[in-house]
């Protein structure tokens, strides 16, 4: 007996390349730099705490942009899915019957 599955809708389509993932990106991997120079080189220890608080910022600053509209969009429904598969070139995404699969 073949079943049918509801597919949730495609996400949106930029990997996370948002201005807010890569502001907190760039940020962690600075302080994680930082890190890293002042646990080799010792009279630059400060830098330990130096790269913690890029880190903590960047954190923040990533978040604080996300909130304002700068980050992964929010609240995808069906019609902007529909709307998303409409554009894509993978013909199933297009299909308005259900898929035929056999669950094993």
């Amino acid at each position: 007996m073949p079943k049918t599955y509801a597919v949730p809708p495609p996400p949106h389509h930029n990997e996370g390349k948002t201005v807010a993932g890569w502001t907190m990106n760039l940020g962690i991997v600075l302080g994680a730099l930082c890190i890293g120079i002042g646990m080799v080189i010792s009279p630059l220890a400060v830098l330990i705490w130096v790269g913690a608080a890029i880190i903590a910022l960047a954190i923040i600053i990533g978040a604080g942009l996300s909130l304002a509209g700068l980050g992964q969009p929010r609240g995808y429904d069906v019609a902007s899915a529909a709307a998303t598969a409409e554009g894509s070139s993978d013909a199933n995404a297009r299909s308005d019957r259900p898929a035929e699969a056999d669950a094993r």
